[in-house]
């Protein structure tokens, strides 16, 4: 009697193991060792079976990334509609941030730290369109920010350059990015064992130049009145 077609749910879940599985093998051994051989062998099925789900590696690999910007922008939106003020709301999302970074350092991993292939370099594949919408999600976490501080301008008005806005942005990620990855990498334990508590001075040290990010917004906003 031949097997009845699986359900949808069952589909999903068969496509969240093999994703999960994917993550986990990328982290071990890097993306160039991921193989759909590999993936099986770890699920006890076989090759063949997989590709009745993906198509290959770069599909996975895309997948990946835009289920954990998904997950990220999740929490930067709640943070975001939690409050009204722009310290407050930076504050939140701050935390946000932070939060999935340590909780889900593995997908933390393949979207900031790892060598994995990224929009640019699927340009004129097959993969194109799909990591076009994967640098789509990646960038709406990029642009809550900016709109938060874009609002903000709006709403006293006054203009901000944007490059100022950018840099600001890129400038509080890159202090967020360096300490969550010292913390997850566990260099930053091996500098001093109590590393959460030096990873929440340094996210409250963040969060307190947020001030001083205001002052300058509204700084370079005066003055183009």
């Amino acid at each position: 009697m031949p097997k009845s077609p699986r359900l949808p749910h069952e589909i999903e879940a068969v496509r969240e193991e093999i994703l999960d599985t994917a993550l986990e093998l990328i982290i071990e051994d890097g993306f160039n060792n991921l193989s759909m051989r590999r993936i099986a062998a770890k699920l006890g099925i076989t090759a063949t079976t997989i590709y009745n789900y993906v198509t290959g590696k770069d599909e996975l690999n895309l997948m990946i990334r835009m289920r954990g910007f998904d997950m990220l922008y999740e929490r930067l939106e709640k943070g975001y509609g939690k409050h009204a003020g722009l310290v407050e709301r930076l504050e939140a999302m701050i935390h946000g941030y932070v939060d999935f970074g340590i909780t889900y350092p593995a997908y933390y991993d393949i979207m900031f730290n790892l060598t994995t292939p990224k929009y640019t370099d699927y340009i004129g594949t097959d993969m194109e369109p799909m990591a076009l919408r994967e640098k789509e999600t990646a960038m709406r976490c990029f642009g809550i920010f900016n709109r938060l501080l874009g609002d903000y301008a709006a709403e006293n008005n006054f203009v901000v350059d944007g490059d100022l806005i950018g840099y600001t942005i890129t400038k509080m990620w890159s202090d967020l990015h360096g300490i969550i990855s010292l913390y997850n990498s566990r260099v930053l334990f091996e500098v001093n064992e109590e590393s959460r508590s030096v990873l929440d001075r340094r996210v409250e040290d963040i969060i307190a130049a947020a001030v001083y990010l205001k002052e300058i917004l509204e700084s370079a906003g005066a003055g183009n009145k």
